[in-house]
């Protein structure tokens, strides 16, 4: 069997206008300057919309400072060596870690709304095996006699253990900065 050879692949040109670097953002200014000629807006409302463009803007200015020293790593002219140097001097200079990159609203207030359920339900599960009467054999043997018939058993005080580690689980949860 025969395997056929590869013909050589060339990168088909195409010709390609000139565009300008922000052609889009043009494009979209544009189009705010339409809506706006046809919007029916009072000053409270316009007053908000520029502060959000300004805001904007000013954050994509911090945006591109924060990455110009990444960017200026990032050329084929640079040896291997440099490069690794380059790297190491910007990690050192800007740590990067779990809480800066995932750290989302959503994604907070969802662990803390399950962490809220899991400590309640501890909780509840502690006082039931407390409240509820257990048969003999699982009430394994009494540490404290109140009389003859009643007392602290080891079951008790692993359901106050239970207690305890719900009620920690929602004061840490709650304390976390």
């Amino acid at each position: 069997m025969k395997i056929p050879r590869l013909l050589e692949i060339r990168p088909i040109s195409i010709p390609s206008k000139k565009v300008p670097e922000n052609a889009l953002l043009e494009a979209k200014v544009d189009e705010i300057v339409r809506l706006i000629g046809h919007a029916n807006v009072n000053g409270e409302q316009a007053e908000k919309f520029e502060a959000r463009i300004s805001e904007a803007f000013r954050m994509a200015e911090v945006t591109r400072k924060r990455l110009a020293p990444y960017e200026a790593l990032d050329q084929d002219t640079l040896s291997r060596e440099d490069l690794l140097e380059g790297l190491e001097k910007l990690l050192a200079e800007n740590p990067v870690d779990n809480r800066i990159i995932g750290s989302s609203p959503a994604r907070k207030g969802l662990q803390t709304v399950i962490m809220l359920i899991l400590g309640l339900l501890l909780i509840t599960t502690g006082f039931a095996m407390i409240i509820m009467p257990a048969p003999p054999s699982f009430e394994i043997a009494t540490v404290f006699y109140f009389n003859i018939n009643d007392g602290v058993t080891i079951m008790d005080l692993v359901s106050l253990m239970i207690i305890f580690g719900g009620v920690l689980l929602i004061v840490l949860n709650f304390s976390k900065k």
